[in-house]
Parts: structure tokens; C-alpha cells; sequence
């Protein structure tokens, strides 16, 4: 679960996520409209997403494996294309999510774009079963972290 957003930011995350896949853009549209006090969906997808991408990075690189002082030797290794490439797409992403605003089309196309690109770490594609087990999975991680 991403640190900087609380379980129930993640639940509405994950659920625009899903509408978003599925096309549902009465959900989407509910979902972007939120309650009192919430933070734009836009920029929570972003967040999120980013999150998501950084710790895919930190994964496939190895480094999330190590502990203490290797780890920070690998990240400062480390610092280079991936690092750069990773900052260039999370100013991207997040760039996009401020200027979305409260366009649902807008926001459904931010989340499948961030449901891409996590689904290029752990899958083959869009496998409608493959979405819908990350799908669970991201909504057990929010509730085990409530």
C-alpha cells in the first residue's frame, strides 16, 4: 500500500482503477466527484501511481532485497537512467493529475494509464483474471493496512 495515502484513499483509488478498466463511467464519474473534504481523485490515481511505479523499480532492481547500508549503496549505484527515467515519468504523471482536475474522461484515461503500467511489472497484459487478482490484491493490502 502506498505510505502517503490512507487505506480509504486506496480503496477509492483501486475503485477508479477498476471502473476505469471496465469502462463504467457512472462509477468514475461518482468517484471524481467524492465527499466533503477529499482530496481530488486525480491527484490521488498520481500518487498512487507513483508509488506503485517506485516500489516496481526498487523490486525489479533487486534493491528492495537488501537492507540498511546495501540498500543505500544500491540506490546510490543506482542513480542513473532508470532513476532519471522513473523521475521523468512521476513529474509526467503528476503534472497530468493537476491538470485533469474534475474531467472524468480525463481521470478514467490518468487511471489506465497507471493501471498499464503497473500491470507491465506483474503481468503479460490485461488478462481480465490477471486485473481482476491485482485488483483483490490491491484492496487487501489497503484493508491489512487499516
Amino acid at each position: 500500500m502506498s505510505p502517503e495515502l490512507t487505506p480509504d484513499q486506496v480503496m477509492r483509488v483501486v475503485a477508479a482503477l477498476e471502473a476505469a478498466w471496465s469502462d463504467d463511467n457512472d462509477a468514475l464519474a461518482a468517484l471524481v466527484r467524492g465527499g466533503h473534504d477529499e482530496q481530488p481523485l486525480a491527484a490521488l490515481i498520481a500518487e498512487f501511481g507513483v508509488s506503485r511505479m517506485q516500489t516496481m523499480v526498487l523490486i525489479v532492481t533487486g534493491i528492495s532485497d537488501q537492507d540498511g547500508a546495501d540498500r543505500q549503496e544500491a540506490l546510490t549505484e543506482s542513480n542513473g537512467l532508470i532513476l532519471h527515467m522513473t523521475t521523468v515519468a512521476v513529474s509526467m504523471v503528476s503534472g497530468w493529475a493537476l491538470s485533469v482536475g474534475g474531467d472524468v474522461q480525463a481521470t478514467g484515461d490518468l487511471a489506465r494509464h497507471v493501471l498499464q503500467a503497473i500491470l507491465s511489472f506483474t503481468s503479460d497484459g490485461d488478462n481480465p483474471q490477471e486485473v481482476q487478482a491485482l485488483f483483490a490484491h490491491l484492496r487487501a493490502d489497503a484493508l491489512a493496512h487499516s
